[in-house]
C-alpha cells in the first residue's frame, strides 16, 4: 500500500492541527466575554451547549481542555520518529474519544448542538485519520526529519 509521504503528512496535521487551535480559542474567548460562540446558521445551540453544566470539567472549560489536545498534536509533528508517531497517535485518539463523548452529551443530554463543537469535533477526527495513516506507514522507519525549517530536513524525494 502506497502512503504520502511523511511530510506530507506531517504538514497536513500542521495545518487541521491550527484550525483546530483557532476554532478552540474562539469558543474559549466566546464563552469568556459574551457568554457562547455565535451560531453561523443562526439559533441557540452554540449557547445552550456553552451554559449548559457539561460545558465545564472540574471547573475547567472543555475548550481549554482542547486547547491543550491541539497544542500536544501540534507538537508531535516537529519530529518523525516513532516517539513522535506514537504520540501524535494517542494524542489524537484521545481526542477523537473525548469528541465522540461530547457529541454524545450534545446529542442525548444537552439537546442542543453547537456548530463550532461539531467543527472541532470534524477537524479532529480528520487529525486522528491522518495520524493512523501515519504510524501504520511509517512506524520503524528512520527519523524523517523536520517539516518546519532547522533540524535535517531531507528533500521531499526522500523523505519516507
Amino acid at each position: 500500500m502506497s502512503f504520502p509521504s511523511e511530510r506530507i503528512l506531517r504538514t497536513a496535521i500542521a495545518f487541521i492541527g491550527v484550525l483546530g487551535v483557532c476554532v478552540a480559542t474562539y469558543i474559549f474567548i466566546s464563552d469568556q466575554t459574551s457568554g457562547a460562540p455565535a451560531c453561523l446558521a443562526g439559533g441557540t445551540g452554540c449557547e445552550t451547549v456553552a451554559k449548559s453544566s457539561y460545558s465545564h470539567i472540574l471547573g475547567i472549560n472543555v475548550s481549554i481542555i482542547g486547547l491543550v489536545g491541539w497544542f500536544l498534536i501540534l507538537g508531535t509533528v516537529l519530529y518523525g520518529n516513532d516517539v513522535s508517531r506514537l504520540l501524535g497517535f494517542l494524542f489524537t485518539l484521545g481526542g477523537f474519544g473525548f469528541s465522540i463523548y461530547l457529541t454524545y452529551l450534545e446529542i442525548w443530554n444537552i439537546e442542543a448542538i453547537c456548530q463550532w463543537c461539531v467543527s472541532n469535533a470534524t477537524l479532529m477526527t480528520i487529525c486522528f485519520l491522518l495520524n493512523v495513516t501515519r504510524l501504520l506507514g511509517y512506524v520503524g522507519k528512520p527519523e524523517g526529519g523536520a517539516v518546519f525549517g532547522g533540524g535535517t530536513a531531507r528533500p521531499l524525494a526522500e523523505d519516507g
